[in-house]
């Protein structure tokens, strides 16, 4: 990832340091993407974070006080809508609610010194908790609203999820905006809302043949940009960001503009040993799904099995209503995989035409086998006596291979320290080769030589304003006392701004 692109005045501005760094909170209040800017000298504080959680994703979170000397910020106090006079509530809605409420979208800029504009820097929303009213004494009168970012409510998808139909996705790429129909990545945002248009994404061609979506938004794209190496962020310039980038290094931190570093190892991270275990899903074409061969059985001469149908006696399960007839398939190498996903399979004509008997025909009185996609649902009736010699189903398959596993290790470091190892679970790891190479092993090969190396991480901070940083942006680290890093990463940020205080900017990095 890169920095924000900065105008030259404002990034000279930066660098030199001389000027006092400010911060702008625009509300839309209304809803209707006109953001009202809250008087400068009403912000007391504005604290936001960044980070790149352990799951994948990058997330935003902040904390906004406002001086509420006025009662401007009072959520139960309401007034006509006059932005101008500082009234920004307005009237009761149908929910007895003004314009204060969670959910308001913010927009947060900074810039420094008194004649540079403001620099767009965050898109963020009002929490759940709304704004928050505080009074102690006569004076000290605030208020604070919580800020999140989009990532919060795509966590939430799944409070609205049908567990009885997840969606599943199938034959399709990891990252494909010129075709989303057949985009892993699209698919899931699709089910927030978002399009094609409101992702920012790399090509990523790797295939999966199927995939069922049984987690919220953010767990699925988080998962996925975790597997592949993306950046994943609801960012300012567009609602969701999915990009794989190598970017140069963006930023030097040295003894002109930190004012305090710690270095520490990441022996926490410290991994030898990796085992990758998944479903791996295998596709079939043409091939017979289901054969009838319940019990009772009645063999031939040459040990056939036949299954002897009465038209007025015991009646066969098949016979009666809801009878489910599971889908698996036989491989090459004598494995009986179940199926998940099959599709262009025998229609009921077919079927029917299929049917061998030795006597009257079977009439085939219900089949379904598009309801629920790893099985059939039929009925079979017998009018007169007879016994069914043949019933199949045939079609395309996609079949499951339950713990698939994937095993690697560095022999040296085990010898050394033991095993030290890490479980992997995941349904996005590709068969597709990269370089020759299935991705699977790409991934874990990639991965434990990380993990092995032994690696440092710093905390430090600068009162430079370096807002227009961001998660995933490679930095290098050239201090005194061997506190040096030719290359680490931003893992996580803050932006702390006081009206009374020096702003300071925080920041962890991990070497790469």
């Amino acid at each position: 990832m890169k920095f924000y692109a900065v105008e030259d005045r404002l990034e000279e501005a930066i660098r030199e340091g001389r000027s006092r760094m400010r911060v702008r909170a625009a509300f839309d209040f209304t809803g209707t993407g006109d953001y009202v800017a809250v008087p400068e000298t009403d912000i007391l504080e504005l604290s936001v974070t960044s980070l790149r959680e352990k799951t994948g994703g990058t997330v935003t979170r902040g904390t906004l006080v406002l001086d509420n000397t006025t009662g401007s910020y009072c959520p139960r106090f309401f007034d006509a809508y006059r932005p101008d006079y500082n009234k920004y509530n307005g009237l009761p809605q149908a929910d007895g609610l003004g314009n204060l409420r969670h959910g308001c979208m913010v927009q947060v800029s900074y810039t420094t010194g008194n004649d540079i504009p403001f620099m767009k820097r965050f898109l963020l929303y009002v929490d759940g908790n709304g704004f928050q009213q505080t009074a102690t004494g006569y004076t000290g009168r605030v208020c604070t609203v919580g800020l999140v970012d989009l990532a919060a409510r795509l966590k939430e998808t799944d409070r609205e999820k049908d567990w009885t139909s997840p969606e599943v996705i199938v034959h399709s790429r990891i990252c494909d905006k010129e075709f989303p129909a057949s985009s892993i990545v699209h698919r899931i945002a699709a089910r927030a809302g978002l399009t094609s248009d409101d992702v920012d994404c790399s090509t990523v061609t790797e295939y999966l043949p199927y995939v069922k979506l049984t987690r919220s938004v953010w767990a699925e794209l988080s998962d996925l940009a975790t597997v592949y190496n993306a950046h994943l962020e609801t960012a300012l310039e567009k609602p969701l960001v999915f990009v794989n980038t190598e970017d140069a290094i963006q930023y030097t931190f040295d003894n002109t503009n930190v004012n305090h570093i710690r270095m520490h190892d990441l022996r926490d991270q410290y991994r030898n040993t990796l085992r990758l275990r998944w479903t791996r899903c295998r596709e079939f074409s043409g091939i017979e799904l289901w054969r009838y061969a319940d019990p009772p059985v009645i063999y031939t001469g040459t040990l056939a099995p036949t299954y002897p149908f009465v038209a007025k006696g015991e009646k066969r399960d098949v016979e009666n209503e809801g009878y489910e007839a599971r889908f698996s398939v036989q491989t090459d190498d004598v494995k009986t995989l179940p199926v998940v996903y099959a599709e262009n399979v025998d229609t009921q004509e077919t079927f029917s035409a299929n049917l061998v008997t030795s006597g009257p025909a079977l009439q085939v009185c219900a089949y379904d086998v598009t309801t629920l996609r790893d099985r059939a649902t039929l009925c079979l009736k017998a009018v007169a006596d007879t016994v069914l010699l043949s019933a199949a189903i045939k079609g395309d398959a996609i079949a499951g291979e339950t713990s698939f596993s994937h095993y690697i290790d560095d022999p040296v470091e085990v010898a050394v320290n033991g095993t030290v190892a890490e479980n992997i679970t995941t349904p996005y790891l590709s068969e597709t080769a990269r370089d020759g190479v299935p991705y699977y092993q790409t991934y874990a090969s990639s991965l434990l030589t990380k993990l092995k190396r032994a690696r440092k991480g710093f905390f430090l901070k600068t009162n430079r304003g370096l807002f227009h940083a961001r998660v995933g942006a490679p930095v290098r680290i050239n201090m005194a006392d061997g506190l040096i890093s030719e290359r680490a990463e931003i893992v996580e940020m803050e932006l702390r701004y006081k009206a009374r205080e020096a702003f300071i900017a925080s920041f962890f990095l991990e070497e790469e």
